[in-house]
């Protein structure tokens, strides 16, 4: 009687260890699949003190789901990703209105992403998407291929390597822009920003990106809204 009660605790003990090592190892408060089918890792973020009489919107960031590499262990989101403007939780609706850090780092498998809702990105969230074409952060449609970022916030590296991608439109919403944030995309045919988002970027911006690194390829083309900057070869 006395060795069953012993083998209780160390059981006990063992599934204590295993559990509490793997929600510290786990980065995410919950996920759900996305409408396109993979699986979204969902990190609820703090709730900013205010003193307006307003609701306050609950609202998550898309994370991944491991705090070490490898965030993930061979679940990589693939193809076409739609996140979300909202999702529910235990009763509780968030609006997703930012992409973490590393969120979907070196899924190389991405080849597109939508996500309507979106107005900040993590450092290195898409960093080495190498498939990833087709992007549209902040906005719901745009009806042409290429990545439109409509995101008041882009950090650092966070579409560094993204190879795939020929066309991108910073739009006029960007108000911060991390180092590197769009270095070695060397696939880059075509860029559109305003000239203020333009002074936002540095050498770093673009590093490793031959569109960007030739003065004569910087042009105003007929058909751009005033005060647009157009980079394309």
């Amino acid at each position: 009687m006395e060795k069953m009660k012993v083998v209780k605790v160390l059981i006990a003990c063992v599934l204590c260890v295993v559990f509490g090592e793997a929600s510290t190892w786990a980065q995410y408060d919950f996920c759900q699949p996305a409408p396109s089918g993979q699986m979204l890792y969902y990190q609820v973020l703090p709730v900013q003190p205010t003193r307006l009489l307003i609701q306050i919107v609950p609202t998550v960031k898309v994370t991944h789901p491991w705090k070490e590499w490898p965030y993930y262990a061979g679940n990589k989101p693939v193809g076409d990703l739609v996140i979300p403007e909202k999702v529910t939780f235990e009763g509780v609706e968030y609006d997703v209105s930012e992409i973490g850090e590393n969120a979907f780092y070196r899924c190389d498998s991405l080849s597109s992403v939508t996500a309507p809702l979106v107005g900040r990105v993590g450092t290195q969230a898409f960093c080495g998407c190498t498939g990833l074409k087709n992007i549209m952060l902040g906005v719901k449609y745009v009806g042409r291929e290429g990545a439109y970022v409509y995101c008041f916030e882009i950090g650092e590296g966070a579409f560094a390597y993204c190879r795939s991608i020929e066309w991108l439109t910073l739009s006029a919403d960007v108000r911060k822009i991390g180092i590197s944030a769009f270095s070695m995309c060397g696939g880059l045919k075509k860029v559109s920003m305003t000239a203020e988002v333009e002074r936002l970027c540095d050498a770093m911006t673009f590093f490793g990106c031959p569109l960007m690194q030739d003065r004569k390829n910087r042009k105003k083309e007929s058909g751009e809204p005033s005060g647009t900057v157009v980079w394309s070869r």
